[in-house]
């Protein structure tokens, strides 16, 4: 997991939407869990939103109308009332232990199944601890189709102090927010994450 160079963060970002969309970002997804704003690129201006609460997960993103002004274009999962249910997921290997995940049939692995993500997305979540990947996962290994993937992490090398990653289906979404450290005596494949994971029912989409 690289860290991007030469983006705004999340913060700066935020300010940049404007205050009209921030509180329609907020209406609909309710009580804050998490959520951030970037840029998809370096070289680009306008950021995109995502904000994920009890009550939904909304996503604000650059456009342009007919008369080539710029607008948002909002979509949200609004949660079935009640149904946003987390796990905890502290993960603490030992410094000298093998890749965790290696063999526990992680996304891309060859005996997992990819469920139609790009790699970019399979690599980031695969790794994520063993755990954490199965309660994300979990409702579409049926053949439920995710519609909407997408993660944001900020910190250093050895740290990240704000993590995001969720998968949106017509039916569900799961998310997972949380930190990652790595020790010293540690590597990347053997790094401390502190994960929360939620996993709710959607009643209705707003937007595509």
């Amino acid at each position: 997991m690289g860290l991007s160079k030469g983006r705004n963060l999340r913060d700066e970002c935020w300010q940049m939407i404007g205050a009209r969309i921030r509180q329609r970002l907020a209406e609909l997804s309710g009580a804050a869990v998490e959520w951030y704003a970037a840029t998809y690129s370096s070289d680009e201006e306008r950021p995109y939103a995502v904000t994920f609460g009890h009550a939904g997960l909304s996503i604000a993103e650059p456009r342009v109308n007919t008369d080539h002004r710029p607008v948002y274009a909002i979509s949200s999962f609004q949660f079935v009332p009640g149904s946003l249910r987390h796990v905890q997921v502290d993960h603490r290997p030992f410094p000298l232990a093998p890749r965790p995940f290696a063999n526990a049939g992680a996304p891309g692995s060859g005996s997992a199944p990819t469920l139609g993500l790009g790699q970019s997305t399979l690599g980031l979540l695969g790794n994520l601890p063993p755990r954490a990947q199965e309660l994300l996962q979990t409702p579409f290994v049926d053949g439920q189709k995710i519609l909407r993937d997408d993660w944001h992490y900020e910190g250093r090398t050895n740290r990240l102090n704000m993590f995001m990653f969720f998968l949106a289906g017509a039916k569900d979404v799961t998310v997972a927010t949380g930190t990652k450290v790595i020790p010293v005596g540690h590597t990347d494949a053997t790094a401390h994450w502190s994960l929360t994971c939620y996993r709710a029912s959607v009643a209705r989409r707003i937007g595509r």
